[in-house]
């Protein structure tokens, strides 16, 4: 199995977040688990590249 890049990690993030999408979506389309996704999730939102609204 080859591993990934974080950099890969966040493109497939931020492309499967594009127009907007859920966690879940995200989660499944970037094939990460949930506590993978809201490491990504954190510093993706502290530096800006991407903005999250509840509901």
């Amino acid at each position: 199995m080859k591993y990934r890049s974080r950099t890969e990690i966040t493109v497939l993030i931020l492309e499967a977040g594009n127009g907007g999408a859920t966690k879940t979506k995200i989660m499944y389309k970037s094939f990460l688990s949930y506590a993978q996704l809201k490491e990504y999730f954190t510093m993706l939102i502290e530096n800006g590249v991407l903005e999250y609204e509840d509901g």
